[in-house]
């Protein structure tokens, strides 16, 4: 089977119906639960290690024995970004900053407080999110063979590519957010963003067959 991507993954393929489902919940949490712009951020970051989770499943599908020295390198690197990452979410959407522009006081017991706070009611959208990028592992890079013909660099590149454009969205519109004070609608609009440059980022990526076949 052609491992051809000539045409972006189909509408009503499984992995983007379950990536349009996912991405429901942070909807519903804003709506009935209260979740607020730093829940949102931090839930968008957390979906960011599931997305390197997956990609190390796929190097190591791609690259066969040599994973064992590329997997622990991608791991230092992606924790890396991972980390660096969650410091700029918590200190400019969770920890907040002052009346003068100023950066909150905090501190690590204040990270890992407030971390274990916020992150306790995200479950349900974690669990949504990891379903739905396995059912993407499954159907597109497993079934429709998308491993076919992969060079283990070009594999190790491939998560920046989705996540940097996915999260340059969200932080330019969670600050405008932040500017507004958070209101409810702009969080909704928040999420909405996301999700339109999600799926079309999943639909560039899981590109369909040559033979016309659809994603799964």
């Amino acid at each position: 089977m052609p491992n051809g991507r000539s045409a972006p993954a189909s509408w009503g393929s499984a992995s983007v119906l379950s990536l349009l489902l996912a991405n429901l919940v942070p909807l519903v949490g804003v709506l009935a639960f209260g979740w607020d712009l730093g829940a949102i951020m931090l839930l968008f970051w957390a979906e960011s290690g599931i997305i390197g989770f997956y990609a190390l499943l796929r190097l190591g599908y791609v690259a066969g024995w040599s994973a064992v020295f590329l997997g622990p390198f991608f791991l230092v690197h992606f924790g890396g970004f991972m980390v660096g990452h969650l410091l700029f979410i918590y200190t400019l959407f969770i920890q907040g900053m002052n009346a003068d522009g100023t950066i909150a006081a905090g501190g690590d017991a204040g990270l890992m407080e407030s971390l274990s706070t916020v992150f306790g009611p995200l479950y349900p959208a974690l669990l949504a999110l990891f379903l739905s990028h396995g059912i993407s592992f499954f159907t597109n890079f497993l079934r429709r063979r998308e491993y076919a013909g992969r060079d283990p660099a070009e594999q190790m590149k491939e998560p920046y590519k989705r996540i940097v454009v996915m999260h340059v969205s969200i932080i330019f519109g969670g600050w405008f957010i932040l500017t507004l004070g958070a209101p409810v609608w702009a969080l909704l609009l928040l999420v909405g963003l996301k999700t339109g440059v999600d799926v079309v980022a999943h639909r560039k990526e899981h590109r369909g067959a040559l033979n016309g076949t659809s994603g799964g």
